[in-house]
């Protein structure tokens, strides 16, 4: 499919992921990685923030609670699966999935750590020192494990992936949206 994929994007990375992009969900994911590098910016912003501003973390926190841990499940759940599935040798898929799953736990675990933060809503536990390094050290994280998908994963995504696997990819994510029935003719 031939998709304008910019038109859909925010330029502050606040607004969601396009759910028409699934049509490709390549295409999605590779959308869902912009914003996600977008959201790594808005992390080390609030880091930096003297006061962060309260509907900022909000936002921030209704992203990392419900959309993050969605992303990294398509990955973990489906196209890792489905790549592994579908590699030649050459790929060297099986060390690049167990690195994915050191990345994707490395980035849970700073992202509980942040969420719990968060849930603690005390102003003086959002100016401290451990907040704002827990919100650098989850942007530095995802920024790192970013490049990794991107060069990688997703270019191998496309070329291995078949229009059948495309399609199941499509029905997961849209399951685990709650948005099933989306695309059904």
């Amino acid at each position: 499919m031939n998709h304008n994929i910019t038109e859909h994007r925010s330029r502050d990375g606040r607004t969601p992921t396009s759910i028409r992009l699934l049509q490709n969900p390549i295409d999605f994911i590779a959308e869902d990685h912009l914003r996600l590098r977008a959201m790594c910016a808005e992390l080390d912003r609030l880091a930096d923030a003297e006061r962060p501003e309260t509907e900022a973390l909000e936002e921030m926190q209704e992203y990392l609670a419900h959309e993050l841990p969605a992303l990294l499940n398509d990955e973990d759940l489906d196209v890792l699966p489905m790549l592994l599935d579908r590699a030649e040798p050459e790929d060297e898929l099986p060390s690049l999935a167990r690195r994915l799953g050191r990345e994707h736990r490395e980035i849970e675990g700073c992202l509980g750590f942040v969420l719990d933060l968060l849930a603690a809503s005390a102003p003086a536990a959002m100016a401290s020192s451990s907040f704002r390094q827990a919100l650098r050290d989850l942007a530095r994280v995802t920024r790192r494990h970013l490049i990794l998908e991107n060069a990688v994963l997703l270019p191998l995504a496309r070329v291995r992936l078949t229009d059948a696997d495309l399609v199941a990819l499509r029905q997961a994510m849209l399951r685990r949206r709650g948005l099933q029935d989306l695309f059904v003719a």
